[in-house]
């Protein structure tokens, strides 16, 4: 088989043969019939290496596997060529994306001839099939040639093959004669399109870290942002959700975190244009709307993920270098759908997700099991002391849940005091209000989306016009999130030299969330089961232990409490947090030909964004009860309202232009260049003011009554008015070098130097550059026949430095005022400011030196591609805040004065396992693994290592340190924590201290991170698979202490060291995990899971000089390992054959159906591992849609 493929592969090559033309510069040239258009192969070089030449073994194998294949079915393609694809008006004719050629024979006839590919090579083994009738087919034989009887009533034929692009042959009356079909390679990786935003290219033409999604691979999704699209698909992109309230944006790191303030967020880019903040965030003093003031930050959430053709991720400084002072945490570049020449295409797409109420994860006790266990406490360390306190008033004694208010007759139940047949009746009533918390607070959420999008055109323009609605409700009762988007593209050609591109999106995002004080999430994991959520008349009823726990106990902790108490189910349906988001941009990009190799390249663009913020808090609930001034005296009739607004503005620009040389020397010699300038600023303002007494009725505001001075009242309201701006100007300079020898050398270099009025004079601009090499293995034809299974293989290296602005420090000297805070000199009264920091001319630029290397190659005629990649970022003059001496009136002043390493490997596999008539099946994985430290650090603390201090030289940025715990002492009952090795123990107190205790035990930021894909097709069905995963990370999981999320719920002393978490009595105040039973006791002193239980302020229990009571220690019993796998998503679509898509009279219709975060794999036991803690979790949602184009 090998000889006969050997001997007929040369043959062809030798001697042209047939109906092909030997020319002058030694290329076979045919001729196509009826397609007015030539193939050509390289006859000189006598080889067909890339053509359709294989290895000896190989080529045996491959030709008797495509032999043995069916004819491959219809698959959807991409329409190649300028003379292919034919268009027809007539309602039968073939409206699809694969290359159709016309053809001359009569229907029911032997259709025969051969089928090559571009370069004139045989394509063995390809498939040919009817249609109209799939049941008939045949392959073509060793020399690509075949012969097909066609059934009657065909219209057209398809050919094709793997790896290859299929071809649609259409049917008309005419003579019979043999034909010829040219086929072109499918594109591989090195053809895939890169848009950096100032130029465009391909993979194979750069050196830098590039990864490209294209749009086909968020088809179907139901997710509603941008940033979603990208969480697993990407190495060395780690993508976590930091809330599941619609609209919150996600939290990105490109290979690492590289700065100190916690954001390493990259620059967003669209269609060319650097993205803005859409608003100025205001700090939580000035505005607090529950957690939505940040909701817009990044600029990326108005864009409808339906508009988007394709995501480019530039990792490393050599792809990114060209955005300077800005790329040092990377660059994703958005390219949005544009128009194509052609008849108007219409597009129409919805989505219908119905997302599921988040459940408790753990086990918590019921109403009976939560008043059982606070009986037994009250018998144990209050009953006794309370029968003293009845003679001697001075007695105190612990008060924990509503047993202990009952027992000691204090607040609601002072008519059961001294009662105890009455006390034991009403506990008895209290075990049947399970109330089901998750259920009031939450519910299963609706949500939509559409879009609609026409595009067409000429030669000499074309349009792409786009309109889309996202309709979201949250899970949490009364959130609700909507958004507006239109998107417009024209592209002009009024010559054949000169382009003009004129874009314009603008969209609307609005939002609404209940507010509370308190975090209703904590509220309903936490609350206590007996309490009620409304009296018998259907009132509000009033929470008896959520905020009771400091004043019972009479530790001095003032009880602020309206009379009315305190529901959250009236906090969540009276207030409320509203946001409303306008912004949008248009910009024109032109591009003239000077002279053949030269371009003039400009791009002009404007943005605006305009954010208001509404909170309303109504006057009969908790939260207006604790929003009141600082003079009021706090009386529960005294009931007020109020109104916080913000409005904010932001309008920016960008300007640029470059000039670009593209010219080819010798046939084997490209060079490609362009210089160019920008510019760029953004103007922003803010105003604020909260106003109370506010009726939502009329919209009026009036000073409530009030005890003291009127004018006192006055202006201290005033003082919660205000308003600030801000503006930035940048000045860049930048330029590119590419040269490309053959098909084999690429180099690659580019130049930026930034300046910016973010920083000092003294060091304003800051230039970064980069240097990339780039060869091409698979172009070396000894390579090839060394290792003949290879279908390409790329080498590259680079190095550069790219930079960063820390943009939440200033070198000015900047003072801040303090709401309600005042200070009194007689009648006067004067608001507070403080000096964050001291002014610093030199403060400047944090920069990133970047190096990698890299190696991608393929198999099996790309089979099976691999992408591997090591790369070390440095990150120097990293901006932090220093020491300085008391006597300068500044506590610390920022410098660039921290240093950040980040070194890693990327591997990225990609699996085609089965492609035939009817099936498909792919896969790909992606691994990516972080290695971080901090070189230089040097904290404004010099007291040592804290929990909290989590930047150390050594160590990673998101560092954990804590106590070893080894179990709970048999004798004491308390935890015990490992001594370091170097401990210095000199007197029993040296058992106290944190230092001899603390261990390094993780980080926060995951070092693993991944995703992978699965795809398979049977006929027009396909199903997708999607996941990702994050290993290795850390978090301290305090939902397991649930007092401490009660505002009120130590004691209140802040000066004593206790152990605080699971052996503390208070912590029992509001509900526990069933198990917390299972505790130390005298008579219970082994085999148990919890430590002792004991009153912190009972003489009797006097541990603190024996064991380690720092909390930063002891809150290692929280640290939970919260790695995850988790299939984000399982899509199955169905998409109507082309038959019945041509008697619709559409383009085509497909449905889909899908369930999304339904399936995790953790150890971790809390709600979420991807958003640790008691707060809104990632959505599990099922949707439905359906995609209609005409």
């Amino acid at each position: 088989m090998n000889k006969l493929l050997s001997k007929k592969l040369l043959s062809r090559l030798e001697g042209c043969g047939g109906s092909a033309k030997l020319s002058g510069d030694g290329r076979c040239r045919f001729v196509v019939p009826r397609q007015k258009s030539s193939y050509s192969w390289d006859n000189s070089q006598k080889r067909g290496r890339s053509r359709f030449a294989v290895p000896r073994l190989g080529a045996a194998i491959l030709s008797v596997f495509v032999m043995l294949q069916p004819a491959a079915g219809a698959r959807d393609g991409r329409s190649v060529g300028k003379n292919e694809v034919e268009r027809s008006d007539s309602p039968g004719a073939l409206l699809d994306s694969r290359q159709i050629h016309q053809g001359g024979v009569t229907q029911g006839t032997i259709l025969s001839g051969k089928v090559v590919d571009t370069d004139g090579a045989p394509v063995i083994g390809a498939g040919i099939i009817s249609m109209q009738n799939k049941a008939a087919g045949t392959t073509t034989d060793l020399d690509g040639k075949f012969s097909f009887k066609v059934p009657a009533g065909t219209e057209s034929v398809l050919f094709s093959s793997v790896g290859m692009k299929d071809v649609v042959y259409r049917i008309t009356p005419g003579k019979t004669e043999d034909i010829t079909i040219v086929m072109e390679w499918e594109s591989t990786q090195l053809d895939q399109v890169v848009v950096t935003g100032y130029a465009q290219t391909t993979v194979k033409r750069i050196t830098g870290s590039v990864a490209v999604i294209n749009s086909d691979k968020f088809e179907a999704k139901a997710i509603s942002s941008v940033d979603a699209l990208m969480q697993g698909e990407v190495a060395g992109v780690a993508v976590s959700a930091t809330s599941g309230q619609p609209g919150t944006q996600s939290r990105i790191r490109i290979r690492g975190a590289n700065n100190l303030s916690g954001t390493s967020q990259p620059l967003w880019v669209v269609d060319g244009v650097p993205m803005q903040s859409d608003s100025p965030t205001l700090s939580s003093e000035q505005l607090a709307t529950g957690g939505f003031d940040n909701i817009f930050v990044n600029g990326i959430g108005n864009i409808n993920p339906n508009d988007i053709e394709s995501i480019t991720i530039l990792k490393d400084a050599a792809a990114a270098a060209i955005y300077g002072s800005r790329a040092a945490n990377g660059v994703i570049v958005v390219t949005t759908k544009k128009g194509e020449a052609g008849r108007m295409r219409i597009s129409y797409n919805n989505t219908f997700t119905l997302s599921i109420k988040p459940q408790r994860t753990l086990n918590l006790m019921n109403s009976a099991e939560k008043l059982a266990w606070e009986d037994e406490l009250w018998d144990e360390f209050s009953a006794e002391k309370y029968k003293e306190s009845l003679e001697d008033n001075t007695v105190v004694y612990p008060v924990v849940g509503v047993v202990g208010q009952i027992r000691a007759g204090l607040g609601n139940f002072t008519r059961l005091k001294g009662d105890t047949n009455a006390q034991n009746d009403y506990i008895a009533s209290l075990r049947n209000n399970d109330t089901d918390w998750y259920g009031l607070l939450f519910r299963n959420a609706f949500s939509q989306g559409h879009h609609l999008s026409l595009s067409g055109g000429s030669d000499k323009n074309t349009y792409y016009v786009a309109l889309g609605l996202n309709d979201e409700d949250g899970m949490l009762i009364h959130n609700k999130y909507r958004r507006y988007n239109i998107n417009t593209k024209m592209t002009l050609k009024p010559v054949d030299w000169a382009r003009i591109d004129i874009g314009m999106e603008a969209a609307r995002q609005e939002s609404r969330m209940p507010y509370s004080s308190v975090d209703p999430f904590n509220y309903a994991y936490f609350s206590n089961p007996y309490e009620k959520a409304y009296n018998d008349d259907g009132s509000y009823a009033a929470d008896n232990t959520w905020f009771t726990l400091g004043y019972y106990n009479g530790r001095g902790v003032e009880q602020v409490m309206p009379k009315n108490g305190f529901n959250i189910l009236r906090e969540l349906d009276s207030n409320s947090s509203s946001t409303k988001n306008t912004n949008g941009t248009f910009r024109i990009q032109t591009d003239f030909r000077i002279a053949e190799p030269l371009h003039f390249v400009g791009l002009v663009s404007y943005s605006f964004a305009g954010n208001s913020t509404d909170k309303i808090v109504d006057k009969y609930t908790y939260s207006a009860f604790r929003d009141r001034l600082g003079s009021d005296d706090r009386s529960q009739t005294n009931l007020y309202g109020s109104i916080s607004q913000n409005r904010a503005n932001r309008n920016s620009y960008v300007a640029r232009s470059h000039l670009a040389f593209n010219k080819t020397f010798g046939k084997i010699h490209t060079v490609n260049v362009l210089a160019g300038a920008e510019v760029r600023g953004s103007d922003a303002n803010t105003i604020f003011t909260k106003r109370y007494n506010y009726d939502p009725k009329t919209g009026t505001t009036s000073l409530p009554s009030v005890s003291g001075p009127q004018d006192e009242w006055v202006r201290q309201v005033e003082k919660l008015n205000g308003e600030y701006f801000s503006k930035t100007r940048y000045a860049s300079f930048y330029a590119s070098a590419d040269y490309y020898l053959g098909k084999t050398i690429v180099l690659n270099a580019s130049f930026r130097t930034d300046g910016s009025s973010n920083f000092g004079s003294n060091r304003q601009f800051n230039p970064t550059w980069s240097a990339g090499a780039a060869w091409h293995l698979g172009e070396e034809e000894w390579i090839m026949k060394a290792i003949p299974m290879l279908s390409h293989a790329t080498l590259r290296a680079a190095y550069g430095f790219t930079g960063d602005v820390n943009t939440s420090t200033s070198h000015l000297l900047v003072m801040q005022y303090l709401q309600q805070q005042y200070r009194y000199f007689g009648d006067e009264t004067f608001n507070l400011g403080t000096i964050p920091s001291a002014p610093n001319p030199d403060l400047g630029w944090e920069k990133t030196q970047d190096a990698k290397v890299g190696l991608d190659f393929g198999i099996w005629k790309d089979r099976l591609t691999v992408n591997t990649e090591y790369y070390y970022r440095l990150s120097t003059d990293v901006v932090t805040s220093s020491p300085v001496q008391s006597t300068t009136g500044f506590t610390y002043v920022y410098f660039n004065a921290a240093d950040i390493m980040n070194n890693g490997v990327e591997v990225t596999v990609n699996g085609k396992i089965l492609q035939t008539k009817d099936w498909t099946l792919g896969a790909a994985v992606n691994f990516a693994y972080n290695f971080n430290k901090v070189l230089k650090y040097k904290p404004v603390s010099q007291s040592g290592i804290t929990s909290k201090d989590r930047y150390v030289e050594g160590y990673p940025t998101g560092a954990i340190f804590s106590g070893k715990y080894s179990g709970i002492a048999s004798d004491t009952g308390l935890y015990q924590f490992r001594l370091r090795p170097d401990a210095q123990i000199a007197t029993a107190t040296d058992l106290n201290k944190p230092d001899n205790y603390r261990y390094f035990l993780g980080t926060t930021i995951a070092p693993y991170t991944g995703g992978f894909n699965l795809s398979a097709s049977w006929k027009q069905l396909k199903l997708s698979v999607s996941g990702m995963f994050s290993l290795g990370s850390k978090t301290y999981e305090k939902m397991r202490y649930p007092a401490s999320y009660s505002n009120t719920s130590h004691s209140g002393v802040s000066t004593e060291t206790v152990q605080s978490q699971f052996s503390d009595l208070y912590g029992n105040h509001l509900n526990v995990e069933k198990d917390r039973t299972n505790r130390w006791t005298p008579s219970h002193t082994t085999g148990v899971k919890y430590p002792r239980v004991y009153d912190y302020y009972d003489a009797r229990y006097n541990f603190s000089s024996y064991n380690p009571m720092d909390y930063s220690i002891i809150d290692a019993v929280y640290l939970k390992n919260n790695s995850y796998v988790r299939i984000k998503s399982i899509i199955l679509t169905y998409s109507l054959p082309s038959e019945a898509v041509k008697k619709l009279r559409m383009r085509g219709l497909s449905f889909n159906i899908s369930m999304n975060n339904f399936f995790t794999f953790t150890g971790y036991d809390g709600m979420d591992p991807e958003i640790p803690g008691a707060t809104y979790p990632t959505t599990r949602s099922v949707s439905g849609g359906i995609n209609v184009e005409f």
